[in-house]
């Protein structure tokens, strides 16, 4: 049960986190077109796209978490690997399949099936990255609990 709420809690962050990048870069082009963009309007935007991304993106964010860190846990089991170790792999398999997730999605179903628009840049594809190693450190950190002062 605590390996579940662990990954809910993970993803719902690291969701949260790409809702947040993509909705600033939304809002960073209609600024850059002349359009003034008020906090509240940012702060609708991540809401509305917070509810309307949670059919498409929610699911495949967690299944895709979901597999990987289960499959890391199976390569772990009885391996003498530090806290550190541990918490570094989680992460980069985090960024890793959230990375790996876009550009397959992109080879696939070409630039126009991009299901978070923010990707389409380098920057943008990095930043949704970073938001998988949250989750993959976040997942560690709530299923191994903190360091020992061994580690």
């Amino acid at each position: 049960m605590r390996w579940v709420i662990s990954l809910l809690v993970a993803v719902l962050v690291g969701y949260s986190l790409s809702i947040v990048i993509n909705a600033s870069v939304s809002a960073a082009t209609l600024v850059g077109f002349g359009i003034e963009v008020s906090l509240s309007d940012r702060l609708d935007m991540i809401a509305k796209e917070w509810v309307g991304l949670g059919t498409i993106y929610l699911p495949l964010y967690l299944i895709l978490h979901a597999i990987c860190f289960w499959l890391l846990g199976l390569v772990l089991r009885n391996r003498a690997v530090t806290t550190v170790i541990a918490r570094a792999t989680y992460a980069g398999v985090g960024a890793l399949s959230l990375m790996t997730f876009y550009l397959s999605f992109d080879a696939v179903m070409g630039s126009g099936g991009v299901v978070v628009a923010s990707t389409r840049t380098t920057a943008g594809l990095f930043a949704h990255a970073a938001t998988g190693a949250v989750s993959g450190l976040l997942f560690q950190l709530l299923t191994h609990g903190p360091a020992s002062k061994s580690d």
